[in-house]
């Protein structure tokens, strides 16, 4: 936990450039590249921007792509605990749109965040917040 707040502090990558890192998430928000995000965010490969996403299951492809009209091929979902369902409908209405759609915990999507944004791999992050 960091010891400022309740956020999970996750091991910290450097980087050089804009890159948006994640280096916690909890308390209701998110430290990404030195800067603290409360509530939900989407994350690109060099921009976050704060999210008010519906409940994960009332998430639609349009919704999604209204946040990021250029997505990249592949879009984790950050759900805030294990996901319970597969959201197939979503996943089917990305992939018909040429986007994979990766559902996950908040807490994965991150971890899973930092490694694909450090081997370059062009991807979006849509998180949701947890306390």
């Amino acid at each position: 936990m960091d010891k400022h707040s309740n956020l999970v502090t996750i091991k910290t990558i450097q980087s050089e450039n804009d890159l948006q890192i994640i280096h916690g998430y909890g308390d209701g928000g998110f430290r990404i590249s030195g800067n603290r995000f409360s509530g939900s965010v989407f994350v690109t490969p060099r921009h976050t921007r704060l999210w008010s996403p519906a409940a994960p299951e009332k998430l639609t492809a349009s919704a999604i792509i209204d946040v990021a009209p250029a997505l990249p091929p592949l879009l984790l979902l950050g759900v805030g605990a294990a996901p319970l369902s597969p959201l197939q409908t979503l996943a089917d209405d990305l992939k018909q749109q040429g986007i994979a759609l990766e559902l996950m915990s908040t807490a994965a999507a991150c971890r899973t965040w930092n490694v694909l944004i450090s081997e370059g791999r062009n991807a979006a992050a849509a998180l949701y917040a947890v306390a």
